[in-house]
Parts: C-alpha cells; structure tokens; sequence
C-alpha cells in the first residue's frame, strides 16, 4: 500500500517562494536584505495581499508571529513603518511582532508565552543566530539543540517555519551555494525549503533562487 499511496502536494502560501507547514529558510550574505525581505512577506500575508515580489499569494490573510532577535525593538518599528506606507494597511490584528533585547538568552519560552494566547500560522525568526544561547552552529549537537526548538513549536502548533540565517564571511566567489549558510549538517538536514540571497556590487541588485 505505501508505494501506491500519493504523497500530499505541496501547498504554497506564496506560490514558488514559502510551502505551507514547511521548515523554510532564507540566507544570505549581509546587506541582502534578508530581514525587510521576510519582513514585508509576512506583512504582505497579514494584510491579504494577492502578490509578494510578483508570486502569487494563495491564502487569505494569515496569523504572522515576527520574532526579532537582531536589531532591536526602535529598528524592528522603523522597518515596519517603512513597509506600511508601501501598502494599503489592514494587518494590525494578524501581525504580532516581538523582539528579543541585545542579551544573549534562549528565545523560545518567550515564543511559547505567546502562542499560549495568538494562534499564528507562520512564524518568521530573524535571525536563528540571536535566537539562542548556542555558541557554535557548526557543531552537530549545539545546531541540534535549536532544530529541535524549532520542530517542537510545528508539531505542537502546526505552524509554518521561516528562519532567517547568515551565510559565513567571505566565500563570495561562491555564489548562490547552500554550503555558505551558517550552521552544520544538522541545521541542511532540518531546512525542507531552502532560499539563497546574496548582494551584489551592483546598487540595489540582490540575487535569490
């Protein structure tokens, strides 16, 4: 029975870019513009938005939890303000940002108080590297620790996962290669959908797949 059994299809909140219930991430060098970019696509989610960067949006307007670990509750709110006036904004009741101050402390009880009382669909974490009292990602059983963390809130909660990662310094010659990311086999492992982004010496011209 199990060879004839049809596996779900994937089903897409934005179409190509973020599957539904999915551990996805997206990484890149500094100066991609990683975090306005999943900043904006759960703010384009909370709002009902048909299109995020010219990809369609299958769902109608979702919970988002937006967890900041990097820049700071001051940036966190300039950045959502400059996002907002780009839209015709309606989200405040799907969209619930929380930020972790500059101390290097576990994230995730502070995660589970909130979801004790909002419900989201997509949580985006950015970045896993502030998120966490973990020292060193390219150690299999520190990455763990986090991963763990992680599928913990999806089993629990049936959310879809979207974290924020770095690529290491330098390696540009590299390009567009998943091996850049931060993180050991643990953390590849754990990722079912994987976005690259990197910056180019070209003003405003960043490149994803």
């Amino acid at each position: 029975e199990g060879s004839e059994k049809e596996p779900k299809p994937t089903e897409w909140l934005v179409e190509n870019v973020l599957p539904k219930e999915c551990n996805s991430c997206s990484a890149g060098t500094t100066g991609a513009k990683k975090s306005f970019w999943a900043m904006q696509l759960g703010m384009c989610l909370a709002n009902g938005e048909n299109f995020f960067c010219g990809n369609r949006i299958k769902s109608k307007e979702l919970r988002i939890l937006f967890v900041d670990t990097e820049i700071g509750l001051n940036e966190m709110h300039r950045r959502f303000k400059r996002i907002k006036r780009k839209l015709n904004w309606k989200g405040d009741n799907n969209f619930l940002m929380i930020s972790k101050g500059g101390t290097h402390i576990d994230i995730w009880d502070d995660v589970h108080k909130v979801l004790s009382y909002y419900k989201p669909e997509l949580i985006i974490i950015d970045s896993l590297y502030n998120s966490t009292t973990v020292g060193d990602f390219s150690k299999s059983a520190q990455m763990s620790k986090v991963t763990n963390a992680l599928s913990g809130f999806k089993e629990r909660y049936n959310v879809t996962l979207l974290a924020v990662a770095h690529f290491n310094k330098g390696q540009h010659e590299q390009g567009l290669m998943i091996d850049r990311m931060q993180g050991s086999a643990v953390l590849q492992n754990w990722i079912e959908f994987q976005m690259l982004m990197i910056s180019t010496n070209v003003d405003d011209f960043n490149l994803w797949t």
